[in-house]
């Protein structure tokens, strides 16, 4: 399964000036210790006529190779340095840094005339430092005209959080959130490093502008130690009975409907998720599901692993106070999409094959989180959040009746992995994962929204 942690920071390629996509990242816990090797990517801008790179700036980050773009944890050194070559003497004007952090969300600009329609397009991270500048003094001493090598070295602590002015005189502190940038998204958050160069008698500009990623700290605590324990023997986990402190067990929910037309029947359906609700991506969410029913024929019709349709949902949420959004029309503002589909098995478990009875179905079962998943997200004006639901089974000779989703519970998805043995999948080789489902023929989704405290 290749290395769990870090794997990558973001689910699509920056909209950066070339098609250069985040980087993979080696295995790390917790802030970086001085043995992990630091890679120094380099950006440089180069003379039209000759190719000779006349501005290069560069930068260490926790980045796999140098050929990638840099990422970096809250509260650690960006370490780098802007240079300059010139083959002949050369007014330079200024050499300005900026480290910036937004989110951009086209929608502001439709309603402009709204109130604090512009707040959310307002930086919540903007550092800026002057490295040289022909006027008055400047930290590395330099004069206005120059040849040669001249390097301009630069250090700035990415901060833990980010403070944002949520209503007039009220500022908040948010734990310094992940990059999210996807071509279908309408708003996104972005974190770039600029470097910019003032120069000749009519003030050119030459600008190397890189998007970073941002690795949040966050981690899932560890699982329970029966199942810390079967990780580590490569031995499948307890279920629900044997190890309640493990599982948390949603309320029953109730499927009903009509076999072939003829028969009604009501399914019960007990769906359990692995604690912590609190899940690394690259990894899975461990899933155990019983199903009963008075109807035998409804169970033998319905409790297959080919019917059983959950999947992992992602809902964005974009805008002026996002983080209290509960109106789930989908539209710019608001995007809810399927990620993945759970896949299902017959429980082999001891535990359950001896509860198992003509009325009672047990299934273990997984939801893949995958490499490139954004990380959950409760920012101010941009709110990136799982839930793992339940749908109407899919099956021929059975109609169901009721709302298009039945039951929904919220999750977390981080980068980092538990501290312990790292997850192990069970699921039987060969299962395939069931296609996508069409969020739009949900309805109204508007109770994933009811919790203000993300």
């Amino acid at each position: 399964m290749g290395n769990p942690e870090l794997d990558k920071v973001d689910s699509a390629p920056f909209s950066d000036d070339s098609d250069e996509s985040l980087p993979t990242y080696e295995h790390h816990v917790g802030p970086v210790a001085p043995h992990i090797q630091l890679h120094e990517q380099v950006f440089d801008i180069r003379d039209e006529k000759t190719g000779h790179p006349w501005v290069t700036l560069k930068v260490k980050s926790l980045a796999q190779s140098s050929t990638s773009l840099p990422v970096f944890e809250p509260g650690e050194d960006i370490v780098g340095s802007v240079e300059l070559d010139l083959k002949e003497r050369t007014t330079i004007h200024s050499v300005t840094l900026n480290i910036r952090g937004e989110v951009i969300n086209p929608q502001n600009r439709v309603w402009k005339d709204e109130k604090q329609a512009f707040v959310s397009d307002s930086p919540f991270l903007n550092h800026v430092v002057v490295l040289f500048s022909q006027k008055g003094e400047n930290v590395h001493g330099e004069h206005g005209k120059l040849e040669g090598h001249h390097k301009f070295p630069f250090r700035f602590k990415l901060p833990l959080t980010a403070d944002v002015e949520t209503s007039p005189g009220v500022t908040e502190s948010f734990p310094l959130p992940a990059q999210f940038t996807e071509r279908r998204a309408e708003a996104s958050l972005n974190y770039t490093i600029a470097c910019d160069i003032s120069y000749g008698l009519i003030h050119k500009l030459a600008s190397i502008s890189k998007n970073f990623g941002v690795i949040p700290l966050h981690r899932p605590d560890p699982p329970s130690l029966l199942r810390q324990e079967a990780y580590s023997q490569g031995t499948p986990p307890p279920g629900p009975m044997v190890d309640p402190e493990g599982w948390f067990t949603m309320a029953p929910a109730k499927i009903v409907g009509k076999v072939f037309h003829t028969e009604h029947a009501e399914i019960t359906a007990v769906l359990s998720l692995a604690k912590p609700l609190v899940y690394t991506r690259t990894t899975h969410i461990p899933l155990h599901l019983v199903l009963t029913s008075p109807s035998k024929q409804a169970l033998d019709l319905v409790a297959n692993p080919e019917a059983i349709q959950i999947c992992l949902t992602r809902v964005v949420n974009a805008g002026h106070e996002a983080r209290k959004k509960t109106d789930m029309k989908m539209g710019p503002q608001t995007q809810a999409q399927a990620q993945t589909m759970a896949i299902f098995w017959h429980s082999n478990d001891r535990e359950d094959s001896g509860d198992q009875d003509e009325n009672k179905r047990i299934f273990e079962g997984e939801i893949r989180i995958k490499p490139d998943q954004a990380a959950s997200s409760a920012y101010w004006h941009l709110v990136v959040r799982y839930h793992v639901c339940i749908l109407p089974f899919k099956v021929s000779g059975w109609e169901y009746h009721g709302k298009d989703w039945i039951a929904e519970q919220k999750v977390e998805i981080v980068v980092r992995l538990a501290d312990g043995p790292h997850p192990v999948s069970y699921a039987p080789p060969g299962l395939t994962e069931p296609p996508l489902a069409d969020v739009k023929e949900w309805g109204d989704l508007s109770t994933l929204w009811v919790q203000v405290n993300i």
